[in-house]
């Protein structure tokens, strides 16, 4: 970097500011989220779903006549 002081002041391969980001500049780009965080509803949604898929299965019948058991 040059810099002359005097008259007809000029800067030379200088890179000032140029390896920070604005404030107003987000760190991650709109592209590189990922599914869950671009839609955080449908997500939960979808992982409700499916947890009430596993919860309809027969084997949760012992488990909790099991749990009712141990309260008695």
């Amino acid at each position: 970097m040059n810099i002359r002081i005097g008259d007809k002041n000029k800067i030379k391969n200088s890179s000032i500011g140029h390896q920070y980001r604005s404030s107003n500049e987000s760190n991650e780009s709109e592209g590189t989220k990922k599914f869950h965080e671009k839609h955080p509803i449908l997500f939960s949604l979808f992982i409700s779903i499916v947890a009430g898929v596993i919860l309809l299965f027969s084997f949760w019948e012992t488990f909790i006549i099991w749990i009712e058991s141990l309260l008695k």
